[in-house]
């Protein structure tokens, strides 16, 4: 319900910014409305400044700029008029809402009574405990490979996933470093984090391509990611790709950003 709540305040904020505009507009409008007469091939305009008038006066070529601007008038009209529409809708749904959605009552219950009920939905924290505990066999490390740590004691490849995986950790967002995902035409992938958006209840797929001035590398992460399009994960909507090279190494701010644009 916070969901709905908050796409609405979003769509509430565009269409009073829309309303505005075409207000505005409006008023710089010329006086009349546009008739439009087709007959074959040819099509004529004509101006209506009297109501009694139907036929109107005949817009000339050389006049097509007053035609354009009764055509944007009588447009501008309707979409403002559905613009109040949808913004009486929206008040009207805010007005009589429930403080508290079907599936937020569970919450609210004290502890020992949650324990005798089946709830409607799996609660947030028993979503991320599931999905947490779901255990899986990563890739594995080559022998002489360097042993690198994350704050918590998980091995990794590089620095810089230890940057991503401790951020990640200190923000509460779960993941899962090197889970397998099967993907059409390709097989077994290792995306480096399969990370949760707990709120969207939405699984994104973080890749770092961490050597991007290396010509074969960049070969290999444009594969990478063209297999991920083949299977419906696109950049942006689930998934996350931080960069770097030699010369512009990773950083701290760049990977909190990506947390706050996409997993909150």
């Amino acid at each position: 319900m916070e969901t709905i709540k908050n796409l609405l305040e979003t769509r509430r904020n565009h269409l009073l910014q829309l309303k505005d505009e075409k207000e505005k507009a409006l008023t710089k409008a010329p006086q009349g409305c546009l008739r439009v007469c087709t007959q074959g091939d040819t099509t004529r305009y004509y101006k209506r400044s009297d109501p009694k008038d139907f036929n109107g006066v005949y817009i000339k070529r050389k006049d097509i700029e007053i035609a354009q601007k009764l055509a944007q008038k009588d447009y501008d009209k309707k979409v403002l008029c559905n613009v109040e529409k949808e913004l009486y809708a929206i008040r009207k749904y805010f007005e009589n809402s429930p403080e508290i959605s079907a599936e937020g009552i569970y919450k609210n219950l004290h502890k020992e009574r949650q324990k005798l009920i089946q709830p409607i939905c799996q609660t947030e924290e028993e979503y991320v405990r599931e999905w947490s505990g779901v255990s899986f066999t990563g890739k594995g490390f080559e022998e002489m490979s360097p042993e690198m740590y994350t704050a918590k004691g998980e091995r990794v490849r590089s620095k810089s996933e230890i940057i991503i995986a401790d951020a990640l950790n200190r923000e509460g967002i779960p993941y899962r470093y090197e889970c397998p995902l099967r993907l059409k035409g390709y097989g077994k992938f290792y995306p480096d984090f399969t990370v949760l958006n707990v709120k969207k209840r939405k699984e994104i797929y973080w890749e770092h391509l961490g050597m991007m001035d290396d010509v074969d590398y960049v070969d290999n992460a444009l594969q990478k990611i063209r297999i991920y399009e083949e299977n419906g994960i696109y950049t942006g909507e689930n998934l996350v790709l931080t960069y770097e090279t030699k010369k512009n190494p990773i950083n701290q701010k760049i990977v909190n950003r990506m947390i706050s644009r996409y997993l909150k």
